[in-house]
Formats: structure tokens, sequence, C-alpha cells
């Protein structure tokens, strides 16, 4: 069975296609002025960043704007290939309201565009990308869900993983093998992000770059459309992952995290033979993008700021629990992530998760690799 889904609902997707076959295009224009429509949550809209990239990379002389959420803003809001960012809603479009809705149509259909990319499987989306008007629709069709796209692209047989099912948009606009090989995720900080972060790092901290940053994400698991908590590795596991780094490597430990999971810090903290810096609430998404290009290592489960950690190039460790880094992990081309996961059956449990000692020597080998490099910048 395909996930979401049944074979009547399948069935009813393709009888929704029907009016619209008429009217599929056999070739694809190339976009002059494009809207890339993925609203939520922060991992999906990061794992389209390598589309955008592919996309304008290709089509330099076109205008690339993005519909997102409020909640996912910040992951693309100072991306240099967007000219204009469009607000959907607070978080997935199935909860706005009417009214909501009526203002966005007004807006999209008030710019022009000539093309929206839909990267997303969601029958939700195709809907919404048909009723802004805009007249060439490139987004995936799986199980008939992609039925109002006019340009309905198919799953590349035995992909999952999401990054490269989205980069499938780009190739059907026709971009070339080899921008599509280098695409990967993006993340830029402000200016004023980074001299935020390390006016902090400086004056508050003491920290002068003479010893390797640590950041720690223990939290993840919420976001508008989901709440799973057993994403978290264990508090205890990071606890003690942190204070053999710090023994070993005399790194500089800073916990990042929501105002929501500040108590979680908190907690993790407390069980460190260390001190630490507990900056849980108190960095916006762009602070933390600055914060990992300094960093010498990122340590988090399955959530948004892993991918912001990665895209900034900073050495990454994601550690998984019960969703599939298969398809969900982090998309780099520059080998500086370690995925960490152990398949299982039935119901998850970390007893049979991810073990301290797996962490410590993914994170070992990536320290050191980042050694190595600082070394021979210098």
């Amino acid at each position: 069975m395909t996930p979401g889904g049944n074979p009547l609902t399948t069935a009813l997707y393709h009888a929704a296609r029907l009016p619209f076959r008429f009217k599929a295009r056999q070739t694809v224009a190339p976009p002059r002025k494009a809207l890339i429509l993925q609203p939520c949550c922060l991992g999906r809209v990061m794992q389209t960043t390598p589309l955008l990239a592919a996309l304008s990379d290709a089509f330099p002389d076109a205008r690339f704007d993005w519909a997102i959420s409020e909640w996912a803003l910040q992951a693309v809001s100072s991306n240099p290939r967007i000219t204009r960012t469009i607000h959907s809603g607070a978080g997935d479009v199935s909860t706005n309201s009417r009214e909501e809705m009526q203002a966005f149509f007004e807006t999209v259909r008030a710019e022009g565009y000539d093309t929206c990319f839909i990267p997303s499987r969601s029958s939700e989306l195709a809907r919404v990308a048909w009723q802004t008007g805009i007249p060439q629709r490139i987004g995936l069709n799986e199980a008939g869900r992609g039925f109002a796209h006019t340009v309905a692209v198919s799953p590349p047989a035995g992909e999952r993983q999401v990054a490269r099912l989205y980069l499938a948009l780009a190739a059907a606009a026709g971009v070339d093998e080899s921008i599509l090989a280098a695409a990967e995720m993006e993340f830029h900080p402000t200016d004023s992000d980074r001299t935020a972060v390390t006016r902090w790092l400086v004056e508050e901290l003491d920290w002068l770059g003479d010893q390797p940053l640590l950041v720690l994400h223990p939290g993840g698991g919420e976001n508008p459309s989901e709440a799973n908590l057993n994403k978290r590795w264990p508090a205890q596991r990071f606890a003690r992952l942190t204070n053999h780094l710090t023994r070993s490597h005399n790194v500089k430990v800073v916990i990042v995290g929501t105002t929501k999971e500040r108590r979680l810090a908190e907690e993790v903290a407390g069980m460190m033979s260390f001190p630490v810096s507990n900056r849980a609430g108190h960095l916006g998404l762009g602070e933390l993008g600055a914060l990992c290009e300094l960093a010498g290592l990122y340590v988090g489960n399955d959530v948004g700021s892993t991918y912001v950690a990665a895209a900034t190039g900073c050495p990454t460790l994601s550690i998984y629990g019960p969703t599939d880094p298969r398809v969900y992990a982090p998309y780099m081309v520059n080998g500086r992530v370690r995925t960490l996961w152990r398949p299982y059956e039935g119901a998850f449990d970390w007893d049979a998760g991810v073990s301290v000692e797996e962490a410590s020597a993914a994170a070992e080998e990536l320290l050191a690799a980042q050694t190595l490099l600082s070394n021979g910048r210098s």
C-alpha cells in the first residue's frame, strides 16, 4: 500500500486527474518567474533547498520565490537565491482559515508566476497550486495525489531519500545531471546573526577559537504537523557522550533548543561533569546557523536544527531512532555528516537504539577530520 493512501483513495485521485490530463504539458517551458510551494515544516523545507539550488544554477536569469509558513520562514528568509517569501500561514496550510487561504491566493495571483514547483507528495498542495492559477505546475505525483499538476513527475524508481525525490522536479524541468549531482542543502545566516553570535562567544563564553566548539540539541520531535518525542536520544546518553568528548578533546559545549526544550537542556547540563552554556530558547534559527558555522561538531536528533547545522558545513552527527535516515537524513554531498541508526522491528525502543559508544566513535572521527581540515587551512 502506498504510504498515506489505499486503493480506493488512489482510484479517486486518478479520477480527479481526468479533467487535467487534456491540459497536461508534453514539454516543459523554462521558468522565468517561479514559486516554490513548500510551506512546512522545517525539515522538509531544508530538504527542498537542494531543489532551489539546482533550479537557480540551471536558470540564472529566472526569479524564484517561496511560499512558506511562519514556522519555517527563517530557514530560507536570508537565502540569496530567493527574491521574495510569501506568507502561507502559521504552519501547515490545512490549518488555515478560508480568509487566510483567500489572502494567500490573491497575493500569489498578483505576482504573475509562470511556474510553480510542488515538491510535496500532497493532494492538498496539488489542489492549492491549481487554485493559484499558475499555468505550469511541476510536482511529484505518487498514487495519483499530484492530480492537478500540469507536469506530474513520477518518483524515481526505488528512490526514497526526500531531497533526491524533490530534485526529480528539477530533472523534469531539464536541469543538467552535473548540476543535480552537486546540489545540496543550503542555509545562510545574516551578517547580523554572525555578529551577534561572535560577540556572545567572545564576551560571555570567553571562546577565542582556541578549542573545539561542540553544539548539542537534545530536543526535537515537535512541529505543527506532528509530535513524536520518541525521536529524542535519551538525555543521559547526550550527557555521557559530552562528558567523554570534553575529557578527550577539551570541547567547549553549547546546548541549543527551543524555549519549550529549556528544561530538557537543563536536565542534560545537570548530568555533565563540566561547565556548559545553555542557550535553549535564546537563539533564533539564523543565530544557530551562525554558531554552527564556527563549531567543530554538532550532535542532534532527527530535528530541524540538525538540517541547519549540516547545511552550514558544520561536521554533523545525527542520531535517529523511530524514523528512517535512508528517507530523512540531511542531504549533503560534502561528506561531513554522519548518521547513526539501528533498524528495528515492531515497536521502537531506545534500549536497542544507538549507543553512547557508537556515538562517541562517530563524533571522534568527525572531530579528527575537522582538525585535519583546519590544520590544512592554517
